[in-house]
């Protein structure tokens, strides 16, 4: 953990909890390759999550790459935390982009360097469980829901997810898209070849749970308008 609580992460928390963001902050729900995901309270008693960007961990190289496809951004830092803040900064902008578009995915709330806080998926502080754990119940409507979703995504908010499987999919009961640390705006030159990657995870995945799917390329139709 304390990777995670470095001095200067202390400090941006100590300001969100200043600026109600959060009042009372409790344990890690999920710990990811290069964040760590905690319950906290606000004023009101509302869950928040609190997505914390590991900076001494994170792979600042490949989050390099990803930044400088996309065309929100001009000039990338060099430096390690600046890359981190950057990347941190692009969730938060992805999230707004598809939550004000009425794609399902958690209300952001705040961000500040590392530190972004959202609306809690779950009850009572726990998590409503991955897609990759817990199977829908009704696989086709899950799949129609997953398919909506993307293309308002795409067509609305002009983002591409970037990143979505099984993995990134909470049932809440209904599909909620989670970790939008990949999201790309539509107009960077590799959109539709990420586009064509989720799409084929999605397709793959509820193939296996028995799902007449579509062919890959009638979807990305569909959801492009191509």
């Amino acid at each position: 953990m304390e990777r995670v609580f470095d001095t200067s992460t202390l400090l941006t928390l100590y300001r969100m909890i200043n600026r109600g963001v959060m009042e009372f902050f409790y344990g890690a729900v999920s710990t990811g390759k290069e964040a760590n995901i905690f319950c906290a309270l606000d004023r009101e008693g509302n869950y928040v999550a609190v997505k914390i960007y590991r900076v001494a961990t994170s792979n600042f190289k490949n989050m390099h790459r990803y930044l400088s496809g996309d065309p929100r951004f001009g000039r990338i830092p060099k430096k390690r935390r600046e890359i981190v803040h950057a990347w941190t900064s692009r969730e938060f902008k992805n999230l707004q982009r598809a939550y004000e578009a009425g794609v399902p995915v958690p209300r952001p709330i705040d961000c500040e360097k590392n530190v972004l806080a959202m609306e809690f998926v779950g009850e009572n502080g726990v998590p409503y469980p991955r897609m990759k754990d817990v199977p829908p119940r009704e696989p086709e409507r899950a799949f129609d829901k997953l398919v909506d979703a993307v293309k308002t995504l795409y067509r609305e908010a002009g983002i591409v997810h970037s990143d979505l499987s099984e993995y990134n999919v909470l049932l809440a009961p209904d599909p909620v898209l989670i970790d939008f640390s990949m999201g790309t705006d539509r107009a960077n030159p590799a959109a539709e070849e990420l586009l064509t990657r989720d799409l084929d995870k999605l397709t793959r995945y509820f193939r296996k749970l028995g799902v007449d799917v579509p062919p890959l390329e009638q979807l990305l139709e569909e959801i492009s308008g191509v």
